[in-house]
C-alpha cells in the first residue's frame, strides 16, 4: 500500500498482542469475567482511524501514521458503548476518595481515561464528605453539582442522602465493598507520562483501595504508526519491573496492535 492509498484507509483490525499481569492482577481480572470479556471484545475488533503521513527528522522520509488522539477517543467510545452489562465511566477524576465524572460531558484534565466502580459506594463517599462527620463548607453545592451532571443516578442519590442524619457518616455495606474498583488509561503519549500515570493511581489507592489498573499501550505495528518517543508495551513492562516493590496496585498491562 503506497502513501496515497494509505490516506484513503478508513479502518484497521485492532487486536491484543501482549498481556502482562502485575501483583495479582490476573486473579482479580479472572474473577471478574465480565470485565475480562468486555475488554477482549472491544480490543479485538475493527476500528476506524484517521490516517496521516509522518515525516522523519529533517523532513525527508515519509511513512504511514495514524492520529493518536483520534484512536484514543475511538477506543474509549467503544469501551463505553459496547453492548455489555458493564458500566464504564469516562474522564474520571479522583479527589479525596471520591471519583467525579459527568455523563456525556468531558471532565477535568488529569483524571483517568475510564473507571469501573460501584455508584453506591462512590455516592456514600461523596455524601460523607458533604454532609457527614467532617463536611466541606460548600458540601451541598458539591453534591448538587455532581448529581446534576449524572441524572441517571439521582434516584440512588436521593435514597443515600436520607439514610443517616446530617453530621453523621454512613457506613458502607459489605456488598458495595465487594464490587471491584477498576481504573484505566489508554496511553499513546510521551514515554514520561507512564510515570505520571503510576503516581496518579498510587495516590488514588491511598483512600480507595484500587483493585486494578488497566493500562492500554501500543506495540508492534501500532507503535510504529504513532509518534516517536511514546509509551510502549516494552517500556512499560520495564517500568513495572524496575519499580515492582513501589507499584503495589495490581496492573493489567495490555499491548494492542493493528494488522497492516
Amino acid at each position: 500500500m503506497n502513501l496515497e492509498e494509505w490516506l484513503e484507509q478508513k479502518e484497521l483490525n485492532l487486536f491484543i498482542k501482549e498481556n502482562y499481569f502485575h501483583h495479582h492482577a490476573y486473579e482479580i481480572i479472572s474473577a471478574n469475567e465480565s470485565i475480562y470479556h468486555h475488554f477482549h471484545k472491544v480490543l479485538n475488533a475493527p476500528i476506524s482511524i484517521e490516517p496521516r503521513i509522518k515525516k522523519a527528522k529533517g523532513g525527508t522520509i515519509e511513512s504511514k501514521a495514524i492520529k493518536a488522539d483520534d484512536l484514543n477517543k475511538k477506543i474509549r467510545q467503544h469501551l463505553k458503548s459496547s453492548n455489555d452489562n458493564l458500566t464504564i465511566h469516562l474522564e474520571v477524576l479522583e479527589e479525596n476518595g471520591v471519583f467525579y465524572f459527568a455523563t456525556g460531558e468531558k471532565n477535568a484534565i488529569g483524571g483517568f481515561d475510564f473507571a469501573i466502580l460501584n455508584n453506591e459506594s462512590n455516592l456514600i463517599s461523596l455524601r460523607n464528605l458533604c454532609f457527614g462527620n467532617l463536611q466541606y463548607y460548600d458540601g451541598k453545592n458539591r453534591w448538587d453539582k455532581f448529581i446534576a451532571k449524572n441524572m441517571n443516578i439521582k434516584e440512588l442519590a436521593n435514597d443515600i442522602i436520607n439514610r443517616e442524619k446530617l453530621g453523621k457518616n454512613i457506613i458502607k455495606s459489605k456488598s458495595s465493598k465487594n464490587d471491584p474498583l477498576i481504573v484505566g488509561e489508554i496511553q499513546f503519549g510521551n514515554w514520561a507520562l507512564a510515570y505520571r500515570d503510576f503516581f496518579k493511581v498510587l495516590k488514588a489507592d491511598v483512600l480507595n483501595n484500587i483493585d486494578c489498573l488497566i493500562y492500554i499501550v501500543p506495540t508492534g505495528n501500532l507503535e510504529k504508526l504513532l509518534s516517536d518517543g511514546i509509551v510502549t508495551y516494552d517500556k512499560t513492562v520495564k517500568i513495572i519491573e524496575d519499580f515492582s516493590k513501589v507499584i503495589n496496585v495490581p496492573v493489567w498491562l495490555i499491548g494492542i496492535d493493528v494488522d497492516l
